[in-house]
């Protein structure tokens, strides 16, 4: 991933946004994290751009991602 500093992070997180998204999009969309994948896949990570799967992952498998994203603290930015 392309490496951001500590600003360009601070700013990304105080507007709830990303310090890889550029004018034409993801910045770093070939190596973004399992999190920005699983985007738009789920109930409880929709697409802020009301985009959707024809079929969402399932509530255990959603679980199970969940429980992951927690135990390895995975997050956004």
């Amino acid at each position: 991933m392309p490496v951001k500093s500590e600003a360009e992070h601070a700013l990304a997180l105080a507007d709830l946004s990303c310090p890889h998204l550029g004018d034409q999009g993801c910045m770093a969309y070939a190596e973004r994290p399992l999190i920005c994948r699983l985007f738009g896949t789920t109930p409880s990570l929709p697409c802020p751009n009301g985009n959707a799967p024809a079929v969402m992952i399932d509530h255990r498998t959603e679980h199970k991602i969940h429980r992951y994203f927690r135990e390895t603290r995975h997050v956004l930015v």
